[in-house]
């Protein structure tokens, strides 16, 4: 006994070495409590507490032993019966729970213990003595829990929803929908899934406008139905919306290019003699809620989206707000507790607010809304009983813009490739790129491509003017636009991923990324990949075969996934348990940046290192989700795109983007590169938004001097495709991407009219194109409309091969599409867009020369040149358009309607030619000169002149060039083709 009170003696509690070794005995990686949690640290702070406790308690108790032992003998000698009962009163004999102790005396009888523990380590008294502990600490925080549920439940029943609980519930059981109207903080979002919940209703969804609203909603219900969080109560956040919170001292910027993952530090509690200021947007006012804010400070003001639907263009305008936001802003004071407004904005301007602000259908772009009508067939947007009508305006802007897309046809119905973007569940343009990226075999760079689209840019504004951080970002940067660095970034992400893990955190330091960015890239290219798959529009999943199938390889896999998982139970665990304090030196620190991995020093480069040595969540989650190998592999054939395919991928994009066009200003070869200027159809004087690769790099944009003529005429026309275009101080066009002019618009454009020759285009009614030569127009349009036929039947069969079936209203069983269809498609538009070397003019339309474009309806049209046109458009039909004038040859090309000078004299303005095939020398018009080349053949081609004259009725009967010619000189009727008539004129003038 004297050997163990020595030993206890020489045991010093203050010492880390003798806290570390009773670390290994009672929190252990499988323990209750583990090394390095918050609550580990609470018990040792209440374990100093509760020595001072214990030795006041021994003093006093061995002043009474005396006394005790005295009272002891007498009862001895007056023969009381000895119960068994504690002498003593202790408080561990009312603590309902114990500490298991079976494996820690295993544990010290073990003989690597004693040989670990040597002369200084614990004895059995340090352990009894820190079990006892652990019991009371254990105790302490159930009655805190229990205190904290109790005072929970009486805020419940205080609530106001409180008595409408049966009501509520019988409403939902019985009704289909049910509207719950309430004010502010009266329990709507929190209080009624626990209704439901407890009341048997199972799969109940809570949606909220915002992440940060999410999140703090997932958090709350958690936390009053006492489930951890994952067990009963997740959170699914499959898209991100932006929101802007700061927090003085504390200072997190979540605005655009910031981590989204600061954002939820502004729950966190402030250190003690500090004051949490947070600096909102109006995301505060119904969505969040944030414990301990007593005090509101109201502006009045709050940036609002508004959609120009004229320009299809969205505005980021500051405005008042209105009356009932302004009570919403007051209620954020005192939800907890007592509070107070300020306002700082006088009664009247009070008075004068709206009532309500806008509604948001009349400030988004209704482009979905409207496709989603469709596919349900709900009739006609325009009279739709709207609860609150958008404008006309921004309705028809929608029907128009599906249109452009192919979603809907000329009746406003919609198509096969409408009726799947309606079933896809993302954004028009992105679903687009998703199809027509199936259709080329480029679905890995174009998945890419739309998840890095669909999220906020990962390249960090504060990182633009540090220039270590632009050297290295250099070799990410593409020429041909922002799509391809995003795709170089994320594609050079998963590589470090793949090689070192855990290093991308530097990696993306380094050059001035936000990591969260990517992974919500790749979260979301999962997800499309999955989408395409459930549609029928990729195979299954076969990556499993291309996986090692040996059983060491799945069990180190195995085992490999069994780490990770518990590795995220223990997060969440710790993490659910875990008191979270801002520290004031995160918030001096801000966004440090910097190109060396060596930056920062002091306080702050050890904080960043702890952090990156503690265990990375979404490092843990990426492994989790997604096979790091498979991913690998797509990175390296994105990575090495040949000429050939980054051609078609830029064409692919640019159709998905498409109406969404920009081309250059005339005059940006004399400005500087801040200043360049470019004009939309409906939009003039836009620029690129600062973090586009252009806004750096404008010269790739411009025509080379020694390559235009003096009108303009060059081969080397550019114009963007963009997916944004936002106006806050300036309307900026954002995520653009470069193409050649004249090919692009012959491919895409959904209107394209021509002049008699065709050296004169207009496309979409405000970009005109002139070209020199008309030979060589009428050669480049003519195979721009058979590839964009090719393009249109190919994919219309790609789609009916789909896995839609009844559902999209497409027949399985359509036309296959055969892998060398595809190919010689795929080869057409390359030579076509790479090598198409023709001279032209680019300009943009003003709105008088829009006003007398076309020719307009003929009371009498002449169609006599309407099959010679089939000569030259090969399987289209030339139909007078009652609109334009002119000759309709397919749903986008209008032949000879432009109002044209040179019309006046068409029939003077030929020029002498010889063909090649025949001795035919006579002055024709380009048009008839292509007319001669269809129908004229080389002399080993043409048939034998007795067989000719066998087949000449048959044959003049059977051709759809012909027509009947009466000649007034020799008084015969003749079928003949146009250049016969000529022919047969010339023998009379000679």
């Amino acid at each position: 006994m004297s050997h163990e009170r020595e030993e206890s003696r020489s045991w010093d509690w203050d010492s880390p070495r003798c806290r570390a070794q009773l670390d290994e005995v009672f929190f252990r990686q499988h323990d209750y409590i583990q090394t390095g949690s918050a609550e580990h640290k609470d018990f040792w702070s209440f374990f100093e507490r509760f020595q001072r406790f214990k030795a006041k308690r021994e003093m006093s108790a061995a002043k009474s032993s005396r006394q005790e032992s005295r009272e002891g003998k007498a009862r001895k000698k007056s023969g009381s019966v000895d119960l068994g009962l504690p002498k003593d009163y202790d408080a561990r004999y009312r603590i309902n729970i114990s500490v298991c102790s079976k494996d820690i005396e295993e544990l010290l009888g073990g003989s690597e213990h004693k040989r670990r523990r040597g002369p200084s380590g614990p004895g059995r008294q340090e352990i009894t003595d820190c079990r006892l502990a652990l019991l009371h600490f254990l105790d302490f925080n159930q009655k805190q829990s229990f205190n904290k549920l109790s005072k929970l439940r009486k805020e419940q029943k205080s609530l106001p929803i409180f008595q409408y609980r049966a009501r509520i519930v019988e409403l939902v059981r019985t009704h289909p929908v049910v509207v719950v109207a309430g004010d502010t903080g009266c329990g709507k979002s929190t209080q009624v899934p626990q209704y439901l919940l407890a009341s048997g209703f199972t799969h109940i969804a809570c949606t909220q406008p915002r992440r940060i609203a999410c999140i703090s909603l997932a958090k709350r219900v958690s936390f009053e139905s006492l489930n951890q969080y994952g067990s009963k109560v997740q959170r699914s956040l499959p898209l991100f919306s932006q929101q802007i919170i700061f927090a003085f001292h504390y200072i997190t910027f979540s605005h655009l290019a910031d981590s989204s993952i600061q954002s939820d530090n502004v729950f966190d509690i402030a250190p003690p003699g500090v004051r949490k200021c947070i600096i909102s947007t109006n995301i505060a006012e119904t969505s969040v809620t944030i414990d301990g804010v007593r005090f509101v400070v109201d502006s009045g003001k709050v940036k609002e989206m508004s959609f120009d639907p004229k320009a299809k263009m969205q505005r980021l305008q500051e405005f008042w707000i209105s009356r009932a936001s302004s009570e919403q802003r007051k209620g954020r004071a005192g939800r907890t507790g007592p509070g107070v407004c300020y306002r700082l904005y006088s009664e009247s301007d009070y008075d004068a607010f709206a009532s309500y602000p806008v509604p948001e259908i009349h400030r988004v772009a209704l482009d979905s809304l409207i496709l989603q009508m469709k596919s349900m067939g709900l009739g006609d947007p325009h009279t739709f009983a709207f609860i609150d009508p958008p404008p006309a305006s921004s309705i028809q802007t929608a029907v128009m813009y599906l249109k452009e897309q192919g979603a809907l046809d000329e009746e406003r119905e919609l198509t096969s490739i409408g009726r799947l973007l309606a079933q896809l569940p993302v954004d028009v343009v992105i679903g687009k790129m998703l199809v027509l990226g199936s259709v080329f075999n480029l679905v890995e760079p174009v998945l890419t491509v739309a998840a890095a689209l669909s999220v906020q840019s990962p390249f960090l504004r504060s990182a633009q003017h540090n220039p270590d951080c632009s050297t290295t970002r250099q070799p990410l940067n593409s020429n041909q636009g922002d799509p391809f660095t995003l795709m170089n970034t994320f594609n050079a992400w998963v590589q470090v991923k793949a090689d070192r893990g855990s290093g991308s955190r530097k990696w993306c330091r380094r050059r001035g990324l936000e990591e969260q960015r990517l992974y919500e890239m790749v979260n979301l290219r999962r997800q499309f990949k999955e989408l395409l798959r459930t549609h029928g529009l990729l195979e299954a999943d076969t990556g499993g075969r291309r996986e090692p199938q040996d059983r060491a390889r799945r069990r180190e896999r195995l085992t490999e996934r069994q780490k990770l998982h518990q590795l995220k139970r223990d997060h969440e665990l710790q993490e659910s348990t875990k008191r979270k304090v801002l520290r004031l030196e995160e918030g001096l620190e801000g966004d440090a940046l910097s190109g060396s991995d060596d930056e920062g020093a002091g306080s702050s480069k050890k904080r960043r290192d702890d952090a990156e040595q503690t265990v990375d969540i979404q490092e843990v989650k990426f492994k989790l989700r997604h096979n790091v190998n498979e991913l690998q592999e797509a990175a390296y054939a994105s990575a090495d795109l040949s000429s050939r395919q980054q051609t078609l991928l830029k064409l692919v994009l640019c159709r998905g983007l498409y109406p969404q066009l920009a081309m250059p200003d005339e005059h940006n070869a004399t400005r500087k590169d801040s200043e360049q200027v470019f004009h939309t159809r409906n939009k003039q004087g836009v620029v690129i938004h600062p973090t586009s690769v252009f806004a750096s790099d404008p010269e790739v944009l411009h025509v080379p001097d020694h390559e235009s003529s003096e009108f303009g005429q060059s081969n080397r026309h550019q114009l963007l495709a963009f997916v944004t275009l936002l106006e806050t101080n300036k309307p900026y066009i954002s995520n653009c991407l470069r193409v050649p002019a004249l090919q692009a618009l012959l491919l895409v454009a959904s209107s394209v009219d021509s002049n008699a020759d065709c050296t004169r285009l207009v496309l979409d009614g405000w970009l005109e194109l002139g070209l020199t030569d008309g030979h060589s127009a009428l050669k480049v349009l003519s195979s721009a409309l058979s590839l964009r036929g090719e393009w249109e039947r190919l994919l219309q069969a790609q789609i009916g091969q789909g896995g839609l079936g009844s559902s999209a209203g497409l027949g399985a069983g359509g036309p296959k599409v055969s892998r060398r269809e595809l190919d010689k498609l795929c080869e057409g538009l390359v030579r076509f867009l790479l090598y198409t070397e023709v001279n032209y003019s680019l300009r943009r339309l003003t709105a008088l020369q829009s006003q007398n474009l076309y020719i307009g309806p003929q009371l009498d049209p002449d169609l006599s040149s309407a099959s010679a046109i089939g000569s030259l458009f090969p399987g289209m039909k030339a139909e007078p358009d009652p609109i334009k004038g002119g000759l309709r040859l397919c749903s986008y090309f209008t032949y000879n309607c432009l109002c044209d000078s040179k019309d006046l004299y068409s029939e003077c303005l030929r020029t002498f030619w010889s063909c090649p095939h025949c001795d035919l020398y006579m002055p024709l018009t380009p048009l008839e000169r292509m007319q001669h080349e269809a129908t004229c053949r080389p002399p080993e081609e043409q048939q034998p002149e007795e067989e000719s004259e066998s087949v000449q009725t048959s044959s003049s009967s059977s051709s759809g060039l012909t027509r009947a010619y009466h000649c007034d000189i020799c008084n015969k009727d003749l079928t003949l083709t146009s250049t016969e008539i000529l022919k047969h004129k010339r023998q009379h003038m000679s």
